[in-house]
């Protein structure tokens, strides 16, 4: 009766039976597969001394071209979407040092970490800018409604996060998570990942390298001026909370994203492929898979944790529901190809959406 209920659980969580409107965006779109796939750029320590790492992250506006031509304004950490990966390795403490020169309140959240509460990013232990100590800056629900969290752990312009990480390798991902404010500010950019790895992982021969692929998945839409567009009710995301009533079930935008580039191309060798997926999207899912140019399908092979601890299967797609992280997949080029590479197209082309 549990093993049903849940199998039935994770089935309506990949199959919604109704999910939020779709946003349109008011400027041309580029046609698929012509932007190059980013990988995010390997965050650096700033110290490793005592057996633990120390990153500083600063929370801040920034200016991106994600579409062709057209210049958006994004909340960020260190100035990129996504942010930069931290690359760790188990039970190794890291701390990381945010610093927050955004407009509003943030929290940071760790997301699948195995973290002590003074960590894990409760959604009212805001991280306050600098000067910003106004009343409603503190209330975690927004001043109109007077939740105030007695016990919030309130700081002002840098904190500092420890993470034990003692737990086994995986691909997290760290976001924004304040209260009521959650899927509005990762909407705008403040997501980034974070590897777990371990001396047994390294032994499994995966492959590693240029042939492993961390991939962001995340659906958005864009206004006319090429801002990011939302249905927020309080556009500047300080007071008020919430979206307009056709978006209550949640917000979809008419451009998928891999990495924050729009339907990009990847290069690849006539090899196998590791890819790191995260639905990183607001209420998107996906049926994902590999195909070539000819329309042949690739077998896929999930090597990571699944929601019923299977062993690893081959299969020809997957299905990833949001927010989700990434099982890890490994994918095989044909052996007949005698091309030095071929290409891989990440997301859905404008005609044909997402589902």
């Amino acid at each position: 009766m549990a093993a049903t209920g849940l199998t039935s659980a994770a089935a309506l969580a990949r199959r919604p039976s109704i999910t939020g409107a779709q946003l349109r965006s008011a400027v041309p779109l580029p046609p698929p597969f012509q932007v190059p796939l980013p990988v995010p750029a390997v965050l650096k320590p700033v110290g490793t001394s005592g057996g633990a790492d120390r990153y500083e992250i600063t929370q801040r506006e920034a200016s991106a071209e994600i579409l062709p031509g057209v210049t958006t304004p994004m909340w960020t950490y260190n100035g990129t979407f996504p942010g930069p990966t931290i690359e760790s390795r188990r039970g190794r403490p890291v701390t990381v040092s945010h610093r927050n020169e955004l407009p509003v309140p943030t929290v940071v959240h760790l997301h699948g970490g195995r973290t002590p509460a003074a960590s894990d990013g409760y959604p009212t232990d805001l991280l306050l800018p600098e000067g910003r100590q106004e009343h409603s800056m503190h209330m975690g629900h927004g001043s109109e409604h007077g939740m105030h969290d007695p016990r919030a752990v309130v700081t002002e312009l840098t904190r500092d996060y420890t993470f034990p990480l003692d737990q086994r390798p995986t691909l997290l991902w760290y976001h924004d998570h304040r209260m009521d404010f959650t899927a509005p500010a990762i909407w705008r950019g403040l997501a980034g990942l974070h590897i777990v790895r371990d001396d047994a992982e390294d032994a499994l021969g995966l492959p590693a390298g240029p042939r492993e692929l961390p991939l962001m998945i995340a659906d958005r839409a864009f206004a006319a001026d090429g801002s990011l567009s939302y249905p927020a009710l309080d556009p500047t995301l300080r007071v008020r909370p919430g979206v307009r009533e056709p978006y209550l079930a949640g917000v979809l935008g008419d451009v998928i994203l891999v990495n924050g580039a729009p339907w990009p191309v990847h290069e690849v060798d006539a090899a196998r492929y590791r890819l790191r997926i995260l639905n990183a999207s607001n209420a998107r899912h996906y049926e994902l898979e590999a195909v070539t140019g000819d329309g042949h399908r690739l077998d896929l092979v999930q090597v990571g944790p699944t929601r019923d601890s299977s062993p690893p299967r081959s299969s020809t797609g997957c299905c990833r529901s949001p927010p989700r992280n990434a099982t890890t997949w490994s994918s095989t080029s044909p052996a007949s190809r005698s091309a030095d590479s071929s290409r891989w197209s990440t997301g859905s082309a404008p005609a044909v959406p997402a589902t």
